[in-house]
């Protein structure tokens, strides 16, 4: 890899740490954010490339010339281009693997100004190479027992393309490559047919003579291309030709017109002429739904052939962004990470867990250091500048995507943080992160107690953006949610009219009691509580069986949001306290009644004191 091979603002950026002496010890992390719409996961693939990019990482005497002719870089710049190798260590997912997007793919760990320089030669093989290896896949699925093979070259985004899309391909099942180049490199099978300027030289009436030279050129048979005239007429020409010249017809190929009827047409002229062994290969704008839909229907198709489409889709949006610095004289700035909305990162260096198979796979990012249950994902493949022997050998590659064909499952599965990781993104933004083993309790964020109900909150409503997002984060991470609401009869005890502090309100049956529909609480349990006319109750636990059905679940902290700080959600998070449970109220997603001012405040107050902590979502619309 040149060094020129890189944006002009990230060697100026080099530049900058080499001008003032920051050369220290940085890791980054390459993670896709988000997948085209409707697609799950996808398979990864473009390691080899990014490997040889990083250790092939060269200064010539021409580029440095170039380099200081144009002015903009200092000498010291020059002088650490001119000696530099890439040095550092590099852990990655095996290619092969289907992954969804958020969770990190690849980790570089070297002196910054390698680590800084290599960023876009890392991305564009990882983003082209998993792109590839993805459609590829949807390709092989969609054939099934019947081989795909790329041809692909003419199509591609320049020759230089062509050996990393066979080799991508060929990691997602492909039979073979038309690319001579990659089977010299990758040790690829190459298949081909003739062309049709091969036909159309001997002219129209003489086609039978353009297969006949081909047959007589490999008289241990090959295939033909039939369709540059008359599909029908160029099948019987074939089979003269392969009489005549006594070598097999191995197979035709028709790439255009109605491949499917064509396919049954040719079957069968085939078949009534002797010529049952010969097999038929379809080409032509090819992709996984028209290949799907003709093996669906039975096509007599053996072969697929896949040009145009195999670099088909939306372009994948890989990014690497620095995770920790390791050499950094304030400790305070070792973990970093990005907070843009949408674009968030994780502080660390990190693991990747999975556990289960198809729709049951679960998947865990951790902090490299945890033990964490599961199939350890993240493994090395550079260290300290040698690729380690087999991490990206290429059968392994092949053989382990056909496994994971077999096993990925047809939704994204979830993506967890460990405990830890969620610690430290919280202790570095304040933002709330969940687990799989949190219960997230929301209280009451009933009608009657949002602005305009019978006993309304001031100002009541602006928790239930902060909630929506709490409830998002909850079922993303696998963790249980509870809703809690007052259902009280006609004539409760807390009613005025019945000596009570407050006026009817939350009536079983009425508007208000109902919770606000705003609130997605898809598979949550909803807990009524106040049901009985003569008891009054404003905890969550009051009556419920909230603390049995927690033990039960396993659940190891609770997570308290909702209406009213200072008398339901403060009950609640007091209950949990009580009952043993770690406690935090996300004080963002909470809103007070104030009948004196400060009772909110004096609420969290007395909560952190009872031994609660206290946390937002961490959502821009929270500050």
């Amino acid at each position: 890899m040149s060094v020129l091979t890189t944006d002009l603002y990230t060697l100026t950026m080099a530049d900058t740490f080499v001008r003032h002496d920051r050369d220290d010890l940085v890791s980054f992390e390459v993670t896709i954010r988000r997948l085209p719409p409707g697609r799950p996961w996808v398979m990864i693939a473009g390691v080899r490339e990014a490997v040889d990019g990083l250790l092939g990482l060269r200064t010539t005497a021409e580029e440095l010339a170039w380099l200081r002719a144009d002015g903009r870089f200092s000498d010291a710049l020059l002088h650490a281009l001119e000696h530099l190798r890439f040095t550092g260590t590099v852990w990655s997912v095996p290619e092969g693997v289907c992954l969804p997007a958020g969770v990190p793919l690849l980790r570089v760990t070297a002196p910054r100004v390698q680590a800084t320089i290599v960023e876009p030669v890392v991305l564009a093989a990882l983003n082209y190479g998993t792109r590839v290896a993805t459609t590829a896949s949807d390709a092989v699925r969609a054939a099934g027992d019947r081989p795909v093979y790329d041809f692909s070259l003419r199509r591609l985004d320049g020759p230089e393309a062509g050996p990393e899309t066979a080799r991508a391909a060929w990691i997602a099942g492909f039979a073979g490559t038309a690319l001579p180049l990659a089977g010299m490199r990758h040790g690829i099978p190459t298949v081909g047919t003739m062309a049709h300027h091969a036909v159309m030289a001997h002219g129209e009436e003489h086609e039978e003579d353009a297969f006949a030279e081909a047959l007589g050129d490999h008289p241990e048979g090959t295939a033909v291309l039939v369709d540059t005239y008359d599909t029908t007429r160029g099948i019987d020409r074939a089979m003269a030709a392969s009489r005549r010249t006594g070598s097999p017809l191995r197979g035709i190929r028709i790439d255009s017109g109605d491949l499917a009827q064509g396919a049954r047409d040719a079957r069968a002229q085939l078949d009534a002429a002797g010529f049952p062994d010969t097999r038929i290969m379809l080409s032509g704008d090819l992709d996984a739904a028209s290949i799907g839909a003709m093996v669906r229907a039975d096509v007599p198709a053996d072969d697929f052939g896949l040009g145009t489409r195999l670099r088909a889709g939306e372009p994948l949006g890989g990014v690497y962004k620095l995770c920790e610095q390791h050499d950094e004289a304030d400790p305070d700035r070792r973990y970093v990470m990005k907070r843009s909305p949408g674009k968030e990162t994780d502080p660390g260096v990190h693991g990747l867990a999975r556990r289960g198979t198809g729709d049951g796979t679960e998947l865990t990012i951790h902090l490299a250091h945890e033990a964490t249950p599961g199939e350890a994902l993240l493994r090395p493949a550079v260290r300290l500048g040698v690729e380690v022997p087999g991490a990206l050998d290429l059968a392994a590659a092949r053989e382990r995507a056909a496994a994971e064909l077999g096993r990925a499952g047809t939704a994204s599965p979830p993506v967890r943080r460990s405990r830890a990781l969620r610690a430290l993104r919280s202790g570095l933004s304040g933002e709330l992160l969940l687990g799989p083993d949190d219960a997230l309790v929301v209280v009451d964020v009933q009608h009657d107690f949002l602005p305009g109900g019978a006993l309304g909150v001031p100002d009541g409503d602006r928790v239930l953006g902060p909630i929506g997002i709490l409830l998002d984060r909850a079922r993303a991470a696998g963790a249980v949610i509870y809703a809690s609401r007052d259902r009280h009869p006609q004539g409760h005890v807390s009613f005025a009219e019945r000596g009570g502090p407050w006026p009817p309100h939350c009536v079983d049956g009425t508007r208000g009691a109902e919770l606000h529909p705003g609130l997605d609480l898809e598979g949550g349990l909803v807990l009524d509580k106040g049901t009985d006319v003569d008891r009054d109750a404003y905890s969550a636990f009051d009556g419920t069986g909230l603390l049995e059905s927690l033990r039960a679940r396993g659940v190891a902290r609770v997570v308290v949001c909702g209406l009213a700080t200072d008398y339901c959600v403060r009950a609640t998070a007091l209950d949990a306290l009580g009952g043993g449970l770690p406690t935090v109220v996300v004080t963002d997603a909470v809103a007070a009644v104030d009948v004196a001012p400060g009772d909110g405040d004096r609420a969290l107050e007395e909560l952190r004191t009872a031994g609660a902590t206290t946390a937002t979502t961490g959502a821009p619309s929270s500050h």
